[in-house]
């Protein structure tokens, strides 16, 4: 008797359907090697003629790094990838969206920007200095997903920032800004 969950099972049925919750080293590394995988399968296929790979995103965010290499991969993926938000995609979930090649999110879901955050802890002050350098450099490669992918300006992530807010979006303002294609 075969197992139900095996990479051949998977690899055979070219189901495409990709689920990612928080975003972490384990949960995005898994979603990073599927992407590579589906694109390996498709190489000799023309882009144009392959079937694209569903992400469906139910976010709060998490880890930076880990989100902008996932950003990169969907960037470079040959496969179209289409993100569809269920629930929520915040903090860095919401640039993970912007790139998806097709981006909608169903009538109840909730976008979320803010600043980006980490903790530093007791540290001394030389080493304060580098994480906020390294804090401002990461914060500008957010922005800047926002700012390619959307309709949104500089001057409105700046107020959001500069009132050190959350900023929700509500399905019909991500499609008036670009943040979606299509409300489902």
């Amino acid at each position: 008797m075969e197992p139900k969950h095996t990479k051949k099972k998977y690899q055979d049925s070219l189901s495409r359907i990709i689920t990612l919750g928080e975003i972490e080293d384990e949960n995005v590394n898994e979603v990073i090697g599927l992407i590579y995988e589906i694109n390996k399968e498709d190489e000799k296929l023309a882009i144009d003629s392959r079937e694209p790979i569903q992400l469906i995103l139910n976010s709060e965010g998490g880890h930076v790094y880990c989100g902008f290499g996932l950003v990169d991969c969907i960037e470079a993926s040959q496969t179209p990838i289409h993100i569809i938000v269920q629930g929520q995609a915040q903090s860095m979930a919401l640039p993970i969206l912007c790139v998806g090649n097709v981006r909608k999110m169903s009538k109840r879901s909730t976008l979320m920007y803010h600043e980006i955050s980490w903790e530093t802890g007791q540290e001394k002050l030389r080493y304060h200095k580098q994480e906020a350098a390294e804090g401002e450099r990461m914060q500008q490669l957010y922005d800047n997903v926002i700012l390619e992918y959307t309709s949104v300006t500089k001057k409105t992530l700046k107020s959001i920032k500069d009132r050190n807010q959350e900023w929700y979006i509500t399905p019909d303002e991500a499609l008036e800004l670009g943040f979606i294609d299509e409300i489902i």
